[in-house]
């Protein structure tokens, strides 16, 4: 049915962005829209997602002929994860506060995981 939102917003370029990354490498409009299943984006729509994501810098343009033109993303979903992490513990008022916030809720392995990275033999909270 025209007009009816099958996804939530920002959904698709979630999407957009997983099925890129399953790829190893620089996927057309055309290939990524034979990749979903139902609801399937219309092919203007998907456009319209890559470009955004570009513009966002999140993927990048491939090609020179507008025809032949394919995407790839320009981080890994690690990379993206720990920018965005970056990127709001900078906005914070108070970084320890925000920092205490989000180790409040990170599971014991994430927990043992940091203390792996910062040379801890001590994984208790």
């Amino acid at each position: 049915m025209p007009g009816v939102r099958k996804r939530e917003w920002g959904g698709l370029e979630g999407e957009v962005m997983r099925r890129l990354r399953e790829r190893d490498r620089p996927v057309s409009a055309r290939e990524l829209r034979a990749s979903f299943s139902e609801p399937i984006p219309a092919y203007t729509t998907l456009m319209t997602t890559l470009t955004r994501l570009e513009a966002k810098g999140r993927v990048e343009r491939v090609g020179d002929s507008p025809r032949k033109v394919s995407f790839r993303p320009v981080r890994s979903s690690e990379e993206e994860a720990s920018e965005t992490m970056t990127s709001a513990l900078e906005r914070a008022s108070d970084r320890r506060a925000a920092l205490l916030a989000f180790a409040g809720n990170l599971a014991d392995d994430d927990v043992a995981a940091l203390m792996d990275a910062f040379g801890s033999s001590d994984h208790s909270r």
